[in-house]
């Protein structure tokens, strides 16, 4: 049995719709946008914390790109699934802790309580791949420190921090 449901977070004039069930899980865009519109309720700018609590996973498609992983559908799909980072690279230069620093610094004092929501919402990005079991490089290009969660895709821990996410979004 699957389970299919639409959880609708409203995000100023828009509704964003996540479906939870499928192969749109958790760890994956769906938690992010939840944690997203979190810090959007919190911060009162949903739209800047969502875009950039999803923003920094441009890195993997610049990993498919690379690798030509995006033009082949079967393919892309299989390495979009896998837990495992074939490629090295599919959590790089925007999922390095240094870089988000560098750059939250900079927007803060170039746009000040503007950048808050964004600073947030990438933080919570990078603190919730690391929960997860795949491979997350905080120093990237430098592997020497890989983060590995004890969170598996797909699993019902994964659904466990969704639900808190949803239960916390609720109350907000």
């Amino acid at each position: 049995m699957e389970l299919s449901v639409w959880v609708q977070i409203p995000v100023g004039t828009l509704e964003v719709r996540i479906l939870l069930g499928g192969i749109i899980f958790l760890m994956t865009l769906s938690t992010h946008i939840l944690l997203g519109a979190i810090i959007g309720k919190l911060t009162g700018n949903s739209s800047l914390a969502i875009i950039s609590s999803i923003a920094p996973d441009i890195d993997h498609f610049d990993s498919y790109i690379k690798s030509g992983v995006i033009k082949n559908r079967k393919k892309f799909w299989e390495t979009v699934l896998n837990k495992e980072d074939p490629y090295g690279d599919q959590r790089g230069y925007l999922h390095n802790i240094f870089v988000f620093l560098i750059i939250s610094i900079i927007l803060f004092f170039l746009f000040g309580k503007f950048t808050i929501a964004i600073i947030f919402g990438w933080l919570g990005h990078l603190l919730l791949d690391s929960l997860d079991n795949s491979d997350y490089w905080p120093l990237y290009p430098n592997k020497k420190i890989n983060l590995r969660g004890p969170i598996k895709y797909f699993s019902f821990r994964e659904l466990f921090v969704f639900l808190i996410l949803l239960a916390i979004y609720l109350v907000l």
